[in-house]
């Protein structure tokens, strides 16, 4: 099924965590290096082995347009598996945004710019190479299951994985509880009775 970015308009991270369940909802550690990057789009997966980062390359090279790399480097902080070379690499060729769960470098450079990129953390420290990497598998990244085609979803709260067959239901529920929340911000909070019922109902009172 072809993706389609319009469809994600209107939902955040915290709804379509909330229409899973706060299932597939990355570990906390995983953030944008600048809280303004945003990222969406079918997972291109990266399984790092033993520090490795030639296999980054290897999707750079081969990921289609529009793809997130999601990298699972096992939460290592130890060395960065991407900087500014491979930021500006991966906009060329038209991918969406990166996802790591591991260090990149070069941050505030890429913090400045457009491409986002989500990570665990920041060392200036380089890692080895030995070619043993592997690409489009399953792979574990950040304690969540991610499959290759499954949905990336990044804001400023965190990173969620929406499974590929189950987008058109995780999509609807998140839309309906964006509705439900702008309905209390702009109906319930500014009406006092309807405030304290709301606010007893939710102590377990009513």
């Amino acid at each position: 099924m072809e993706f389609n970015i319009q469809e994600w308009n209107g939902v955040s991270s915290t709804s379509l965590s909330d229409a899973m369940e706060g299932c597939q909802t990355m570990a906390a550690a995983i953030k944008p290096l600048d809280k303004r990057m945003t990222v969406t789009g079918p997972a291109y997966t990266i399984q790092v082995v033993k520090n490795d980062c030639s296999v980054v390359f290897k999707a750079l090279r081969e990921a289609p347009k529009g793809a997130v790399l999601v990298i699972a480097a096992h939460g290592t902080t130890d060395a960065a598996f991407l900087g500014e070379i491979v930021v500006t690499i991966a906009r060329k060729q038209g991918l969406a945004g990166i996802v790591i769960d591991g260090c990149v470098r070069d941050s505030q450079a890429i913090a400045s710019g457009d491409f986002p990129v989500f990570a665990r953390g920041i060392t200036p420290k380089s890692p080895p190479v030995n070619y043993l990497g592997r690409v489009q598998q399953t792979v574990v990244c950040a304690d969540t299951l991610i499959r290759p085609g499954d949905i990336i979803y990044g804001d400023a709260d965190g990173v969620v994985v929406i499974p590929a067959d189950k987008t058109a239901e995780v999509l609807k529920n998140a839309k309906a509880k964006e509705e439900k929340d702008r309905w209390k911000m702009d109906t319930v909070i500014p009406d006092l009775a309807a405030l304290d019922e709301f606010l007893a109902k939710a102590c377990g009172e009513r």
